[in-house]
């Protein structure tokens, strides 16, 4: 196995204290642009979704058992973190998972972050395919007085392309405490400008999330958490998996513990403030079973979730692209193996997170820790485990 120094060490370009700086500015933007940004990666092959569809059930086999557990703790001693959950499944052959945290009863649940989008995507994603709304709605129908609304669509707010100001950016968001309602986190974000037109560039923003979680419960009738729970958590089975209501704090989950000394370890930490942009808590084995719920088709037709990889645009760091959604990996080791994954990535302070198929290896894979510890490495160590030969 190769040292952990030398894994790729993928930054983790979803977090909510970083914005990219985009120059852009708009003039006319009643209608969507083209998109003028960096080249799109291409869309994965069909054969791809077929291969990540296989049946995911039972227990993998001893041997490899043995070689994950020994890649689990490597990866506890190197990020040092407090708490960590992990999971790797393979279709056909069976799913692995482990939980550790420093006391004697590990905790419940790890807060996932942004991988939340991904479940506010589905949401949106079965409306659309429910005719309950279109991917070219335009912001106005629901933010009627909100900059560039009526050149805005559903399809931007997926995709971040929409040009609108990511809330945590703001430097008064990040220096106070507690809670923020979804309605002046959009307030927030509408005293910024744009970055640029709708569909011209790129840019991460969880305002645009927020936004997607606010038009889903004009939609559905009921609060976010209660849609997600109704759509997602219960008809799939998942009972290790919470949409956090506004303002709750479960017990039983595990508590950031961010690097920056001046941010001590707090219970009340775990916020709901993301809302519908990230406020999933969820064990692994839940986070993986998700994922392959999602590829295989079960939550979504196979033709939604191949268009949610069929514009992917380049994101913060090299290999890194945004889709529906929906991320892909595409990044070179040291040792010359590509690593490909299908997924999405979320961290804040103290949390870091990562759910990904890999193609290479042919396996499901999630990660949760309560540090600023590299989930995508850790994840990294594990497929490499699972890849080793008796």
């Amino acid at each position: 196995m190769m040292p952990w120094n030398a894994l790729v060490l993928i930054a983790l370009v979803v977090t909510f204290e970083v914005r990219p700086d985009v120059s852009v500015k708009p003039i006319d933007c009643d209608d969507p642009k083209p998109y003028r940004g960096p080249k799109l990666h291409a869309a994965p092959r069909p054969e791809v979704f077929r291969q990540a569809a296989g049946e995911l059930s039972g227990s993998l086999e001893a041997p490899i058992v043995t070689r994950l557990e020994h890649a689990f703790e490597q990866a506890r001693r190197a990020t040092k973190a407090p708490a960590m959950t992990v999971a790797v499944g393979v279709p056909g052959k069976g799913l692995w998972s482990a939980t550790q945290g420093d006391s004697l009863a590990s905790p419940r649940w790890f807060w996932f972050a942004s991988v939340g989008k991904a479940w506010t995507a589905a949401v949106v994603l079965q409306l659309v395919e429910e005719k309950k709304l279109s991917l070219d709605d335009r912001l106005a129908h629901w933010f009627s007085d909100y900059p560039d609304a009526n050149g805005i669509t559903i399809d931007h707010l997926l995709c971040h392309t929409s040009g609108i100001y990511s809330f945590q950016s703001d430097p008064a968001f990040r220096a106070r405490r507690g809670y923020f309602t979804p309605a002046e986190l959009i307030d927030i974000a509408r005293s910024h400008e744009n970055s640029f037109c709708p569909g011209e560039y790129w840019s991460y923003s969880n305002t645009g999330y927020v936004m997607l979680g606010q038009i889903i419960e004009q939609i559905e009738g009921k609060p976010f958490h209660e849609v997600v729970s109704d759509r997602l958590i219960r008809p799939l089975g998942l009972t290790d998996t919470k949409a956090l209501a506004p303002r709750e704090e479960p017990a039983g989950v595990a508590v950031p513990h961010p690097s920056n000394p001046t941010e001590a370890p707090n219970e009340k930490s775990i916020p709901t403030t993301p809302y519908a942009a990230g406020n999933i808590v969820a064990s692994a084995t839940d986070m993986v079973l998700f994922w392959h719920a999602l590829l295989a088709g079960k939550i979504l037709k196979t033709q939604t979730v191949r268009d949610q990889f069929a514009r992917l645009y380049p994101m913060f760091d090299e290999g890194t692209y945004y889709g529906r959604g929906t991320m892909l990996y595409d990044v070179t080791g040291k040792n010359g193996r590509r690593l490909f994954w299908l997924g999405h990535g979320g961290g804040a302070p103290g949390a870091k997170a990562l759910v990904a198929y890999s193609l290479d290896a042919g396996a499901y894979v999630a990660v949760a820790l309560n540090n600023d510890g590299s989930a995508e490495a850790t994840a990294n160590l594990l497929l490499q485990a699972l890849a080793e030969g008796p």
